[in-house]
């Protein structure tokens, strides 16, 4: 039987500065992924090269993700948490200042391989860190608020690239100086650092066992959120758009993403909270249906895309807030890092299905991947939510006459 996760006893100011702590760093990991997937995409089609090598290189980041998914728990018992969150910060800022000066595409693969080293740890750290602060009741909200402000990284980002241009590396720079003063808090935070007990070993197969609907969804999840972040820029601009326009486009599904937070925060506690999966992946495969529908319709296409950013990160947040249910601290951080490991491979298949399907079918090929993607998952939860349980009575029901 499943253990309950339980909070980390971190109460008053304390629990306050923890929250700020990792709020923070969630927001410099927002801006690192939200800002630099659209500039090397943007960047990249600009000086002409193809959709397939633009795949390659986003896709470098989430393969570094999920082979350090392995080495966090040994990473946090050498460094800490803390320590290791700062390690993260140091190796993402130095690898985004140095992609300015090392352009080629099989350079940039290895930088972005290198920083997706540091962003695990941030990543699976500040999860890890604001689950434990939180309970089963107030879970909904806290992550909720973690992911906002996450969000609002992934929001700003675009509009950094937009306000500098894509074509120019200053945007690097800028967001490499936000993120390494995101380490100020972080450090004030040190003696509020939860301790998580002895990390239990790392697990695909537990997690998969334990969580078997909430680990799937993290892979279309990471599929979606990839291929939206990095090639909504470049179907905009090959469906006829300008540049500016098509980062508008990413900002509203980033805008999505963002005020998609509010709900969950509301009613993730008032509901079943597997329902309201369910019902974010029905309205996230109806809407990436819609999209080549309403491209040139100036009303409806915001919405849309508004909606479908929104729904498509949910999946992601409600999955993270049933992992805290399903998980004790003590095997939090090995629980986080299968989550996200298995996330990031949907981000590597995301970015390179959706680069080929461009290639042969035009830009349509986009949003048909990421329908497409959708309905694995649907027949899992519906077999999960729906048929097993009448399987289960029927069986029960036989052997009961």
């Amino acid at each position: 039987m499943t253990s309950v996760a339980t909070p980390v006893n971190t109460k008053g100011s304390d629990w306050r500065k923890a929250l700020i702590a990792i709020s923070v760093s969630a927001f410099a990991v927002g801006l690192a992924v939200g800002a630099v997937m659209p500039l090397i995409a943007m960047s990249m089609e600009l000086r002409g090269e193809s959709a397939d090598s633009i795949g390659y290189v986003v896709a470098a980041a989430p393969l570094a993700l999920v082979l350090t998914g392995p080495f966090i728990n040994p990473m946090v018992r050498v460094f800490g948490l803390l320590g290791s969150m700062v390690l993260g910060t140091l190796v993402v800022v130095a690898t985004m200042i140095a992609m300015p000066f090392w352009y080629g595409v099989e350079e940039w693969v290895a930088l972005r391989f290198i920083a997706g080293v540091g962003i695990a740890s941030l990543w699976i750290l500040s999860e890890t860190w604001v689950n434990a602060l939180a309970t089963t009741e107030n879970r909904g909200r806290i992550i909720a608020g973690f992911m906002f402000v996450m969000t609002l990284g992934f929001g700003l980002g675009p509009l950094l690239v937009s306000a500098i241009g894509p074509a120019e590396f200053m945007t690097f720079f800028v967001a490499a100086a936000v993120i390494a003063v995101s380490i100020i808090p972080l450090v004030l935070a040190r003696n509020v650092a939860p301790d998580l007990g002895v990390p239990q070993k790392w697990s695909f197969i537990r997690a998969f066992r334990v969580a078997p609907l909430v680990m799937a969804t993290a892979v279309l999840a990471g599929v979606t959120d990839s291929a939206q972040i990095s090639f909504i820029p470049v179907y905009g601009v090959r469906m006829g758009y300008d540049a500016d326009m098509a980062l508008y486009m990413l900002v509203a599904i980033i805008g999505g993403t963002v005020i998609s937070q509010l709900p969950i925060g509301l009613y993730s506690h008032r509901i079943d909270r597997n329902k309201l999966l369910v019902v974010c992946l029905v309205a996230c495969f109806v809407l990436g249906g819609v999209v080549p529908f309403v491209l040139d319709d100036p009303i409806l296409i915001w919405p849309v895309l508004v909606l479908w950013g929104g729904t498509a990160f949910a999946l992601y947040s409600i999955a993270i807030i049933l992992l805290g249910d399903r998980f004790p601290p003590a095997e939090l951080a090995g629980a986080n890092a299968a989550f996200v490991c298995v996330f990031e491979m949907g981000s590597i298949a995301g970015p390179i299905a959706v680069g080929h399907a461009m290639e042969l079918m035009g830009p349509n090929g986009m949003p048909m991947v990421l329908v497409v993607s959708c309905v694995p998952l649907l027949a899992l939860a519906m077999w999960r939510r729906v048929l097993r349980p009448r399987f289960l009575r029927a069986i029960e029901t036989n052997e009961n006459p």
